[in-house]
């Protein structure tokens, strides 16, 4: 799996119809699978159809399903072979049976508060399925751990067929969220617009939008082998440039005064070009795969220019406080700039970040 490989159209629109895409995905998967119980006419079955939809169907990317359908597969081996002791249990001493799904509950109980609740969970159902089998019938009990097995590898199946990748959803909405910030710059810091937009609505949404993409660092791990640190890093990264932003809007339009100083100063003007190229090209590198990484020189070279504007400004000349916040913000929004790009560079092409990487393997080594 390359990581930074170029984004292909047919991947932007299943990105798009994702659900469209994962709901068509479950009823042929059941639909499927019921004809064959039917023509077959295998009884029980539907232990593997219950199986296959709650192993499917919470979340549509391979990274949730193949971690959901190894936990369902441990969890269902361990219920089985505890149920199966307890129906042996069960033929000298039922006694001694309670006793013995009250201790596998209560571990299973405890374990749905660890790091594999899922595994956990179906140590119990498994349990409560196979005990409840009729006293001494071990094949069905056997048949129905073998229908929650089935279940769970036609789970697999069905999704590894064009799967859909949570990785490759993150990237795609990562860029379009680049977008909509180069887009809601540009409007708010147009030199061409005497008022302030009314945009504040869409900075909000945008925000929400950000912090919905934490849903997909799970899955997406999964998927590249990256660590999950990388991508909180890079989202609490994101986060915090949209919360700059915001921050330099009001600087730069909270008075008539320090808004024609902001826009007089020849360093700030170039400031307005540098940073819409900034973040079309971390779009390009994301969705493109292009792994120019020329912008990060110039955002590191545009920090110097106005680390030295600060110090001329010291002399009394300019006493508009925003003046000196709005160019504080901007040396913070280089920063992230710079550090979002040598992150996503890192991560996308991985040119000697072993580190990055879980177990430090590359994605090809795992």
């Amino acid at each position: 799996m390359r990581l930074g490989k170029k984004i292909s159209n047919l991947e932007q629109l299943v990105c798009k119809n994702y659900r469209w895409i994962h709901a068509t995905r479950i009823s042929l998967a059941f639909l499927i699978t019921f004809v064959v119980i039917r023509f077959f006419k295998l009884d029980g079955a539907s232990y593997a159809l219950i199986t296959m939809l709650i192993v499917m169907g919470p979340q549509p990317y391979w990274g949730n399903v193949f971690s959901r359908a190894l936990q369902r597969t441990g969890g269902t081996v361990l219920g089985a072979l505890s149920g199966l002791v307890a129906l042996y249990l069960e033929m000298h001493s039922f006694s001694l049976m309670l006793l013995w799904c009250a201790v596998m509950m209560f571990i299973a109980g405890y374990l749905t508060l660890g790091k594999h609740p899922y595994m956990a969970l179906l140590i119990g159902a498994t349990l409560a399925v196979v005990s409840c089998a009729p006293p001494n019938d071990m094949e069905s009990a056997l048949t129905r751990s073998g229908y929650v097995l089935a279940g769970s590898l036609l789970a697999m199946l069905y999704t590894s067929i064009y799967p859909q990748r949570a990785y490759t959803d993150l990237r795609i909405k990562f860029s379009e969220s680049l977008g909509k910030i180069n887009t809601l710059y540009s409007q708010y810091f147009s030199p061409r617009i005497p008022e302030r937009p009314n945009l504040d609505d869409q900075l909000k949404n945008e925000l929400d939008a950000v912090i919905k993409l934490r849903n997909y660092i799970t899955p997406a791990s999964n998927e590249s082998n990256l660590k999950p640190q990388v991508f909180e890093s890079l989202q609490t990264l994101h986060r915090n440039l949209l919360a700059t932003m915001s921050l330099m809007i009001d600087a730069y339009w909270s008075s008539r005064e320090s808004h024609l100083l902001i826009e007089s100063e020849p360093a700030l003007n170039g400031l307005h070009q540098l940073i819409p190229q900034a973040l079309e090209s971390l779009q390009n590198k994301l969705c493109m795969g292009i792994s120019n990484n020329q912008i990060s020189g110039e955002l590191r070279q545009k920090a110097h220019d106005l680390k030295e504007l600060v110090l001329k400004s010291l002399d009394g000349k300019i006493t508009e406080t925003p003046f000196y916040a709005y160019v504080w913000l901007s040396l913070e929004m280089l920063r992230q700039l710079t550090e979002l790009n040598d992150q996503l560079h890192a991560a996308l092409y991985h040119c000697g970040h072993r580190h990055l990487f879980k177990n430090d393997k590359f994605p090809d080594e795992k």
